[in-house]
């Protein structure tokens, strides 16, 4: 019965969104279209946002946060949830989340059965606007949503891993832009005098002054090198990022005279922190891919 109901459909990213909570919203899915299985939204939240502390009678949720940081309490329990982390609140249970640090978070929700999705609806404007209390009152009683109050303070300590995991991130960023603007001075401050850099294809690890004669070999031969961060993300003292590199060979390079051709190759690397600086660097990247690009390898 319900594959003949049922019919696919796709939903896309350039859809306008409404407004939920003065926040803007997506609805990428409501139970109408899925027989009532689920729903699912898309919040973009500004920093310090806090959403009510609340209680679902009818469905359960869960978060599934794709930037930023929330701090999420389900029961007693709170979770500092960074990106790619998941969340389930089963209903009858207290909950409701925060975005903890300087960052906006954005984060997919998805509830079962899919009624809420439609609370989310009905509760939505077309432009930005504080939230009207008493229609919001209103709406939960009809989808059985207690709410509860403001939600409570987040626990110090939680707060202040988030922080420490902002900064974190924006010492690995300061690294990688001091090596794209050619700032040795900023890059070597940021390394400990203990730094050692265990790199693909490196025999043995490298000190500070091996590191830095590698980056100026390195760029000397692609001068106009450049990293993106892809992805960043933090845990305890350890900073890990997917990143890709552009750059134009100019420059011997290993032995191989410059080619003037122009390559692309991704790595991933892990660093270790301690009193704010690098101590410990782990990095692993497509030399194969580059010595290719390069016409050092024929397959």
């Amino acid at each position: 019965m319900i594959a003949g109901t049922l019919q696919p459909h796709v939903s896309t990213t350039t859809e306008t969104p409404v407004y939920f909570l003065g926040l803007p919203t997506r609805v990428i899915e409501t139970a109408e279209k899925t027989n009532g299985a689920f729903g699912m939204i898309e919040n973009v939240m500004p920093a310090g946002f806090a959403s009510p502390y609340h209680t679902h009678h009818l469905e359960d949720e869960a978060f599934y946060v794709l930037e930023g940081q929330l701090a999420v309490l389900c029961g007693e329990d709170w979770t500092l949830a960074g990106p790619g982390t998941y969340v389930f609140g089963p209903r009858e249970i207290p909950h409701g989340f925060r975005v903890v640090g300087d960052a906006p978070a954005r984060m997919l929700l998805l509830c079962a059965p899919g009624g809420f999705a439609q609370f989310v609806v009905d509760l939505s404007e077309k432009a930005p606007a504080p939230p009207d209390m008493a229609k919001l009152m209103a709406v939960a009683a009809k989808y059985q949503v207690d709410i509860l109050g403001p939600l409570p303070e987040t626990p110090r300590d939680l707060t202040q891993q988030a922080n420490a995991s902002r900064e974190l991130k924006h010492l690995n960023h300061r690294w990688i832009q001091a090596f794209n603007e050619r700032d040795w001075e900023t890059e070597r401050a940021v390394r400990s005098p203990k730094f050692e850099a265990h790199l693909s294809g490196a025999a043995e690890p490298l000190d500070n002054d091996a590191w830095s004669g590698f980056m100026v070999a390195f760029t000397a031969a692609f001068p106009d090198s450049r990293i993106t961060i892809e992805a960043c993300i933090v845990e305890g003292d350890a900073v890990s990022t997917r990143w890709s590199l552009v750059g134009t060979h100019q420059g011997d390079f290993q032995g191989i005279p410059a080619t003037g051709r122009r390559v692309t190759f991704t790595g991933l690397e892990f660093n270790r922190v301690v009193d704010g600086h690098f101590v410990e660097h782990w990095s692993m990247f497509d030399n194969l891919a580059l010595l290719r690009q390069l016409g050092a390898l024929s397959v």
